[in-house]
């Protein structure tokens, strides 16, 4: 059995999902999600992050979850003698070979970390990606953005994260905020190499990005509708665009990653985080353009 423990909202949710299917898939076993941490308001303030919920059941998937027991005995057998289990931390392991290595025999593992890299599950990604399709049916007005999204040939993406990483400290110092010339560079890019692009835009603060990048969007349509439970809905149409303009961000990068057509253009930050997270694989595939 492999255990993937839960964190975060829905990109961070997937990333886990990812390595765990690979994990459970490389050793011949089954996936469970462990979703108590996350669901848990009180661990959310100890740790002063956002409080999320589960997500993953927009995606016509196997979700089996975790019981406490399933975890609880995991943990355990961690501690006993022959390796029966190991709980794998992301932090400890510098390649993905050596992480590999290390589970090779192994039937029980708990998985702790973010494991934001395609790298941890890149031999799955084609199963993956036939798993991980939208089962929820959108509101009306997602589905009249998606009419208007097919009908433009260029439709490019734009995610601009605001929300908790201004507000809260501690993401903050984690992540930091693409900039707008981050915006003004990656707009240009494309705009030199494609012609007739429309922009969709994405963000939790849309006044902060028509005050300040309304000018250099246009023509652009300002996606607003999708709140809350709703949110879902714009990772959905995020994957239906041409090119994208991702957030440091998990969300707009599988926005990104789930659309598969192979002649288009994805740009994200060449700084992921903030602090220096050279012990961890690199968060943006080698395609994508970094700017």
């Amino acid at each position: 059995m492999v255990v993937s423990v839960l964190s975060g909202g829905l990109g961070n949710q997937l990333f886990q999902y990812a390595f765990g299917f690979r994990l459970a898939r490389q050793l011949q076993t089954e996936l469970r999600l462990e979703r108590h941490l996350l669901e848990s308001q009180l661990l959310s303030r100890l740790r002063q992050y956002t409080h999320r919920q589960y997500e993953l059941n927009v995606f016509a998937m196997e979700q089996t979850k975790a019981s406490p027991f399933d975890t609880l005995n995991c943990l355990i057998r961690t501690l006993l003698p022959g390796r029966q289990a190991v709980l794998l931390r992301e932090s400890e392991f510098a390649t993905l070979d050596t992480l590999i290595n290390y589970t090779a025999q192994i039937k029980e593992v708990i998985c702790l970390g973010y494991w934001q890299s395609e790298e941890y599950f890149k031999p799955e990604a084609e199963a993956l990606r036939k798993q991980l399709i939208f089962q929820k049916r959108p509101a009306d007005s997602t589905l009249s953005v998606a009419e208007t999204i097919r009908s433009v040939n260029n439709a490019t993406f734009v995610h601009i994260r605001r929300g908790d990483y201004v507000t809260n400290a501690n993401a903050n110092r984690h992540h930091g905020v693409c900039n707008k010339e981050y915006y003004n560079r990656s707009v240009r890019y494309l705009r030199e190499r494609v012609s007739g692009t429309h922009f969709f835009v994405f963000s939790d603060n849309l006044a902060w990005v028509r005050r300040e990048l309304g000018a250099i969007l246009n023509p652009a349509t300002y996606v607003e509708h999708n709140t809350e439970a709703d949110s879902w809905q714009d990772m959905y149409l995020m994957s239906l665009c041409r090119h994208a303009i991702v957030a440091n961000s998990s969300f707009s990068w599988w926005g990104a990653w789930l659309n598969s057509e192979g002649n288009r253009i994805v740009i994200a930050p060449q700084h992921w985080f903030t602090a220096n997270k050279s012990t961890q694989l690199t968060v943006v595939p080698a395609h994508w353009t970094t700017l």
